[in-house]
């Protein structure tokens, strides 16, 4: 049976490639299914080759709600998923972007290619200017795979390029523990 509209969508930002590393793949497992299982929606990329695929196919499996959003152009790089819950397909990139910040709840990031790092960069600019409010982002820093980004925020706060706050915006998390305190289980967030 599946979990549709859970009331908390989790957009999960990854390549579309698999990685170096078979244990980039484990975490993206690992990670989908803890927020399957905590009765989370996921959105993702839409696409189902990659690490990106394995977090749908992840997500499906335990029962949880996907919804892709994917450019209709990116189909031949990427193959639209064709089992998942709900398919957006935009026109442009700028569309998905605008997607995912206005139907996603929380956000996370884990490891991906140039695609993620423009997503990270768009959430942060997003949560900085006030586009979106009140929503949760997180780094998924798997064995210190984001360090160098992180490190480059952390310059751009102390040479005075964002608000002292801007460290305010996100979580970073380096493991599924920690990850876990930072996510409630959606059934507590209702009750409340």
């Amino acid at each position: 049976m599946k979990t549709i509209n859970s009331k908390h969508k989790v957009a999960i930002f990854c390549g579309s490639m698999f990685g170096s590393k078979k244990e980039y793949k484990d975490i993206a497992i690992k990670v989908t299914e803890y927020l399957s299982k905590n009765r989370y929606d996921i959105v993702y990329g839409g696409g189902e080759n990659g690490l990106m695929g394995v977090v749908a196919n992840t997500a499906l499996k335990n029962n949880a709600h996907v919804t892709g959003i994917i450019p209709n152009f990116l189909d031949n790089r990427e193959t639209i998923h064709k089992k998942i819950d709900k398919i957006i397909i935009t026109k442009t990139m700028e569309q998905r972007k605008k997607k995912f910040l206005s139907i996603s709840d929380s956000f996370i990031a884990l490891p991906g290619g140039a695609g993620t790092i423009e997503e990270i960069s768009l959430v942060l600019s997003a949560l900085q200017l006030g586009v979106i409010k009140n929503k949760k982002f997180i780094i998924f820093n798997y064995k210190n795979y984001w360090s160098d980004i992180i490190k480059q925020y952390k310059k751009v706060i102390n040479s005075g390029f964002a608000y002292k706050n801007f460290d305010n915006l996100l979580v970073i998390c380096s493991n599924l523990s920690e990850l876990k305190d930072s996510f409630k289980p959606v059934s507590k967030i209702l009750t409340n």
